[in-house]
């Protein structure tokens, strides 16, 4: 039993004790008075009125007690209200709040002085609060993350990711891979890469370079004619490459320029382009290596996740705490958003009380329907039954001055 039903249940008892020891007065009231009235009659009085109040008091403690249990243990028909009839009890409680209570009036009329957004800023802003729901939405995004591994769920968002990616045109992953090279050195900086490989192929091919001019030149042409040819070939691709590599403001450099924006113009116009784009990336997203790369960028996200959403310090959970204070301060401060979200939250319960009127009312009745007779009987008693023993005493009170009343009024028709 909770502390606040060890407090109901004593002042129950306070009170069923005041409200008996008041019928046993009158019973011993009327007693006495029934022995000496003759004697003398000027307790009349005393015993019309310890009469009446004796059944008036035996009657309302009938009544209370019917309500909860049967009289004395005997199978009175019509009590034991309460455990007998509690599926009605409850079913009757859920129809009246659903017809009562959860109705758009009444909840609208609610809200509008609830101002639930000026609440809602207010507990947001404090550092605790912050805390408190930043560690949930950490919790959460971390079950999340775990069911992922192991669920539909993780093939769904799988399939989710492939459709956006799909829904993406390669003409502008390639086109914005082309604007950023083309601005700042990145362009400059590609040339110089391509120079220096070249300068490197040349170097390592100098002496293929020189079997073909030997294999092309005709038979009767001198060894040293060979020899001339190659070194002019091979020292006039030096001395181009040289001349790019070294000259910031070479054409060729300018060129390649020229030649990306082209490419940029033709990757969102032409069709042929387009479709042979559409065709690499989808070969991309079903190439083994890229799955299994994505897998493993993947794995170590969700490593990352875990141990930041699970670290109290960490700058995710650090970033999402200061958020949340941010936007209980701003909601504070600022009346117009104050009003907007009220009237989205208004709108929002409106329409879950409309739309879900009944199976809300039955929680009730289906609660209702799971306690324990006795126990139901027993909790309402807590609730209400120093009321109802209000209404004893009452009773009793009440009976003895009708029965004064009665007294007097046969005593006037007697004369």
């Amino acid at each position: 039993m909770s502390a606040t039903e060890a407090a109901l249940a004593s002042r129950l008892r306070r009170m069923h004790g005041l409200a008996t020891a008041l019928v046993g007065a009158m019973a011993v009231l009327f007693v006495v008075t029934s022995i000496v009235r003759e004697r003398y009659p000027a307790v009349g009085v005393l015993w019309a009125f310890s009469e009446a109040a004796l059944i008036g008091g035996l009657a309302d403690w009938f009544a209370v007690t019917a309500l909860f249990r049967r009289p004395l243990g005997l199978p009175i028909p019509h009590t034991a209200i309460v455990p007998s009839r509690k599926n009605e009890i409850g079913r009757a409680l859920a129809r009246f709040v659903g017809e009562h209570f959860l109705v758009r009036e009444v909840v609208e009329r609610r809200l509008e002085r609830a101002d639930l957004a000026a609440r809602l800023g207010a507990w947001l802003a404090q550092e605790r609060t912050a805390q408190r729901v930043s560690r949930d939405i950490a919790v959460a995004l971390d079950w999340l993350l775990r069911d992922l591994e192991s669920s539909e769920l993780r093939k769904s968002a799988k399939e989710s990711l492939r459709k956006v990616l799909q829904r993406i045109p390669p003409g502008v992953i390639v086109a914005t891979f082309v604007d950023v090279l083309a601005s700042g050195n990145h362009a400059q900086a590609l040339v110089d890469q391509l120079v220096q490989f070249g300068r490197d192929q040349l170097e390592t091919n100098k002496d293929r370079i020189r079997e073909r001019v030997r294999e092309r030149s005709p038979w009767w042409l001198p060894r040293f004619v060979d020899e001339e040819i190659y070194d002019q070939l091979v020292g006039e691709l030096e001395r181009i490459l040289s001349d790019i590599g070294d000259d910031a403001a070479h054409p060729a450099r300018r060129q390649l320029n020229e030649r990306l924006k082209s490419l940029r113009y033709a990757l969102g116009q032409d069709a042929e382009i387009i479709s042979r784009g559409e065709a690499l990336r989808d070969e991309l997203l079903d190439h083994p290596a890229m799955r299994r790369f994505a897998h493993d960028v993947w794995l170590r996200a969700q490593h990352y996740l875990h141990e930041s959403l699970t670290d109290a310090e960490s700058a995710i959970r650090v970033g999402v705490q200061r958020e949340l204070q941010t936007i209980g301060r701003k909601l504070a401060a600022e009346p117009v958003v104050r009003v907007r979200l009220n009237r989205w939250l208004c709108d929002a319960l409106i329409y879950v009380v409309e739309s879900y009127r009944e199976p809300i009312s039955a929680i009730i009745s289906d609660t209702v329907e799971q306690w324990d007779a006795k126990s139901t009987a027993r909790r309402i008693e807590l609730q209400i039954g120093s009321d109802l023993q209000f209404i004893r005493i009452n009773g009793t009170l009440v009976g003895g001055l009708v029965g004064v009343l009665l007294y007097f009024a046969l005593g006037a028709l007697a004369l």
